[in-house]
């Protein structure tokens, strides 16, 4: 994966995502990447987490497939602005590199005050947690979902792999297990999928999941919610 050709594609909000010809594949939809960000992970994720616990002072944030980064930007503005302290982990097998982003000039849409903060995000080390803002700390993990092992209780799990055509193999029964297993009571499992076995899989592993509304260019995306205890 890492050795694929890929290039700059603007979406219908304006907004930019990379696509892979071998794969036919977007990073994010052509319908519009922050809109679909915004929707699926800010909006039936972090935010409905937070009408569920309106107290709460921080919460933990776990992304598969950290991709563009464009997930973990928009939650440290998010983490701001509800004045929230955010710790987000992430992994990604196929790393982006800052060199890589700008050869496709995609942090060019972005005002300078946010450009910084996004490129701060992507040359954040690795493996290690870093303060990105006094709301967002950072870790990112380079692994395969198959040899990851949560360390860390998770509020809000962003399942954000590629398609199960390009990668099927992040999509099997086996994948969530642990991932719902270090979820907190009250946690809330967002992806853009609709796959009706991931959502029968979540099922058997105790979460309250259904079909919610999809973004823009999507009917339905599911969303799973761990019973408080």
């Amino acid at each position: 994966m890492e050795k694929v050709k890929k290039s700059h594609f603007r979406t219908a909000d304006g907004s930019p995502t990379l696509y892979m010809e071998q794969f036919d594949e977007y990073y994010h939809s052509k319908h519009g990447a922050i809109q679909e960000a915004m929707h699926v992970y800010l909006g039936m994720g972090l935010n409905y987490w937070l009408s569920l616990h309106p107290t709460a002072k921080t919460c933990h944030v776990f992304e598969m497939g950290f991709g563009t980064g464009l997930n973990a930007f928009l939650t440290a503005k998010a983490a701001e602005q509800a004045n929230i302290q955010v710790c987000y982990h992430a992994i990604e097998a196929y790393p982006l590199s800052v060199e890589e982003m700008d050869e496709v000039n995609y942090f060019s849409f972005l005002a300078e005050k946010e450009n910084d903060l996004y490129r701060q995000i992507h040359a954040s080390s690795w493996e290690q947690e870093i303060e990105i803002t006094t709301h967002f700390r950072l870790k990112k993990m380079k692994t395969l979902l198959a040899d990851f092992d949560p360390k860390q209780k998770m509020d809000v799990v962003y399942y954000d792999a590629f398609g199960k055509r390009a990668q099927p193999e992040v999509w099997t029964d086996d994948c969530f297990p642990a991932l719902t297993k270090a979820m907190n009571s009250g946690g809330v499992f967002v992806t853009y999928a609709a796959i009706g076995s991931v959502r029968r899989t979540l099922l058997s592993l105790g979460l309250e999941t259904g079909l919610v509304t999809g973004p823009p260019g999507k009917r339905e995306m599911i969303r799973g919610l761990k019973p408080l205890l």
